[in-house]
């Protein structure tokens, strides 16, 4: 647990020393929002029923801008290299790194969905269940985008792959949201979807630290 807090320190002291690993997802979304509304216009018919999926695919491509270079710096200073011949887990370390990444990129955006979804006419409980969905998808989306990264680590430019890796395990967080942002529209029950986003997060914080530390050592020892 030592290992653990001392690693989420350093990936917060790394944040503070640059911050435009934080501050770029948030203008991303911004702009992605800002050309959606200009894209569609800005009625509020027209918003108000994409509002809430739009919002979310912005904050969700958001993180891949981040998540590709979330262990290359570790691999060129050799902070990778010691970890992997120390007794220190790579488990806890890949974990500190998602928890790191979930806290300074995705709770500032929280925090700020309310404001957008009041410019983009949702109602109250829309903004309410808006939140609630990123929060039960974000963490998710984090761990997947570190396998991506991880597998990718030793690629010069590896954006685009780890992308390409990524995408395609996004879609049941992103089918399960959308059919909560839909139930809530029409005023049905959104409990089961609350429990399969919760089952995939519980599903991905028992598996996805295992692959991206198995990723990190392979990439360590090559």
């Amino acid at each position: 647990m030592t290992f653990f807090l001392r690693t989420l320190f350093r990936e917060f002291l790394n944040y503070r020393r640059k911050p435009g690993l934080f501050l770029n997802p948030l203008i991303f979304c911004g702009l992605v929002v800002f050309l959606f509304v200009v894209g569609i216009g800005p009625e509020k018919a027209q918003l108000n029923p994409v509002a809430s999926i739009f919002i979310m695919i912005a904050s969700l491509l958001s993180v891949l801008m981040s998540a590709e270079s979330s262990y290359a710096q570790d691999l060129e200073d050799g902070s990778l290299e010691l970890v992997v011949v120390s007794s220190n887990s790579l488990l806890l370390y890949s974990l500190a790194k998602c928890v790191a990444h979930w806290l300074v990129t995705f709770l500032p955006l929280i925090s700020l969905v309310p404001l957008i979804g009041i410019g983009l006419f949702l109602d109250v409980d829309q903004i309410h269940v808006l939140c609630l969905g990123i929060l039960l998808v974000s963490p998710t989306v984090t761990l997947l985008a570190s396998i991506g990264s991880a597998m990718t680590i030793c690629l010069p430019r590896n954006g685009v792959l780890t992308s390409i890796l990524v995408l395609p395990f996004y879609l049941p967080p992103l089918i399960f949201v959308t059919g909560l942002f839909e139930a809530t529209s029409l005023g049905q029950d959104v409990s089961p979807y609350v429990y399969w986003l919760t089952g995939l997060l519980l599903l991905a914080l028992g598996l996805a630290p295992l692959a991206t530390s198995a990723c990190l050592r392979i990439a360590a020892e090559d």
